[in-house]
């Protein structure tokens, strides 16, 4: 947990910070990109948490095929588990939060720590959700392991995390901006600069995260064939 974000702002921060001091609208490039280290940090402690609870838990120990065999419905087994994830990843990640503040020596008021905290459960559900699509679509886990390594690559680059859009082709920009990771990060970064809540980009996540889970739902029973 301390490990992973000293790596990351060795890799990412130090290197990227000393050729890009401030963003196309004249804030700190530091502070624009602490929200997308910790969405960086949320995704890959998601990725094992998933893995274990719906790849793992289903091919090798066949745990979940036993849940499934409880009251609970497929819905409701899959948003439990789904909460605890987020609820596990937001805790090693609020860590790597503080560690970040302390590394690039950043002052953020408690509710713009609150905004991040928010976005980074509602950046975590979309991301959950597709991993779990993928762990229910396959039963190898070398293609588990090589798909999800593409997403995450996918993930960072195209949600605005590291680069603003404006450094991207415009018709690249404009088709990675629909994307609700990307609706996610310009949420919780208007919140900081401008203080300003865009209902769009935050409904928009939370219906298509709310929606995708229940599709994930009648995925399980399918998988299961129950």
């Amino acid at each position: 947990v301390v490990v992973l974000p000293i790596i990351i702002h060795l890799a990412l921060t130090l290197g990227i910070g000393n050729i890009i001091l401030e963003t196309i609208t004249r804030f700190s490039y530091q502070k624009w990109l602490y929200p997308g280290l910790v969405f960086i940090v949320n995704t890959v402690v998601i990725i094992p948490i998933i893995y274990r609870e719906f790849f793992d838990l289903r091919i090798n120990s066949k745990t979940l095929i036993t849940l499934s065999l409880t009251p609970l419905s497929k819905l409701q087994l899959i948003g439990l588990l789904l909460l605890t994830a987020l609820i596990e990843a937001t805790i090693f990640s609020m860590v790597a939060m503080i560690i970040f503040l302390y590394l690039m020596d950043l002052s953020l008021s408690m509710l713009d720590l609150l905004y991040i905290i928010v976005a980074m459960n509602l950046f975590g559900l979309i991301v959950s959700n597709g991993l779990i699509t993928l762990s229910l679509l396959t039963d190898r886990i070398n293609t588990f392991f090589i798909v999800t390594f593409i997403l995450f690559l996918f993930i960072i680059f195209s949600s605005e995390l590291l680069f603003e859009f404006e450094f991207y082709p415009l018709r690249i920009s404009a088709v990675l901006k629909n994307l609700p990771t990307s609706m996610i990060s310009n949420w919780c970064r208007g919140l900081i600069f401008n203080g300003y809540f865009d209902w769009t980009f935050f409904l928009t996540p939370l219906g298509i995260g709310l929606v995708w889970t229940t599709i994930n739902a009648v995925l399980l029973k399918r998988t299961l064939r129950q």
